[in-house]
């Protein structure tokens, strides 16, 4: 896409806002950037603003790696990589025509998870299952997030926001060396990633002074509702 003024204002400011609800609340908010990025440009998904992400999610990793959940680690981030490659490989095989309502389709499914879906006990199963379900719709639609949220939704506040923000910098590293080797990272995805850098590092820095004004039981539901709103508005977009 070309950038102007107006979407480089647009697209960092809808990343701010999602930072500060992210770095708040620890609520993943992959499925509000999602469909609001898709109405100025399909061309900033997924790969541009994973890297971008990058920036956010480092940042909150290394501030919280004292709280960092260690003991699921590797089963969990060996299911997000399986999900992954699935989910590339259908990327490369799907009309770009169905990509909305794709889109809207499996951020509905990741808020319907957060809202009926409400204890998981952490283990083999549940971690490997976990990871691919996190991986898999992370990539297609980066709302992998609340599968993730679910899995550590017994943890304290800080080892939650701390573990999705190491596994999801781990997500996205793995997600762009394999992008890059199928030949769907390019120059001009490094470039769109990089304008939206400043939306990411914003957030952060700002998010502590939002931060107690947010009640989590109640930001999770506006959270929620603004990514269904935003998905209903893809797929309506992309069916008419």
């Amino acid at each position: 896409m070309e950038w102007t003024i107006e979407t480089f204002l647009l697209a960092n400011f809808i990343l701010i806002v999602s930072s500060i609800l992210q770095m708040a609340t620890g609520v993943s908010v992959g499925m509000i950037i999602v469909p609001f990025l898709a109405m100025i440009s399909y061309s900033l998904l997924p790969v541009p603003v994973v890297f971008a992400s990058l920036t956010l999610t480092i940042m909150m990793a290394y501030q919280g790696r004292q709280h960092i959940d260690t003991d699921n680690m590797i089963q969990i981030g060996f299911g997000m990589l399986l999900g992954i490659f699935v989910a590339v490989f259908i990327l490369k095989n799907i009309h770009f025509e169905y990509l909305g309502v794709l889109f809207g389709v499996l951020i509905l499914l990741s808020v319907f998870i957060s809202m009926k879906v409400k204890t998981f006990k952490l283990g083999r199963t549940v971690n490997y299952s976990g990871g691919f379900a996190s991986g898999f719709i992370g990539t297609l639609a980066l709302s992998g997030g609340q599968i993730l949220a679910l899995l550590f939704q017994n943890h304290p506040l800080s080892s939650v926001k701390a573990s999705l923000a190491f596994l999801y910098t781990l997500f996205s590293l793995a997600l762009l060396v394999i992008f890059y080797f199928v030949g769907e990272f390019s120059y001009n995805d490094l470039i769109s990633g990089v304008y939206m850098m400043p939306g990411f590092i914003i957030g952060f820095f700002v998010a502590p002074v939002f931060a107690k004004y947010f009640n989590p039981k109640y930001t999770k539901s506006v959270v929620l509702g603004m990514a269904t709103l935003g998905a209903m508005i893809l797929i309506g977009k992309s069916i008419i």
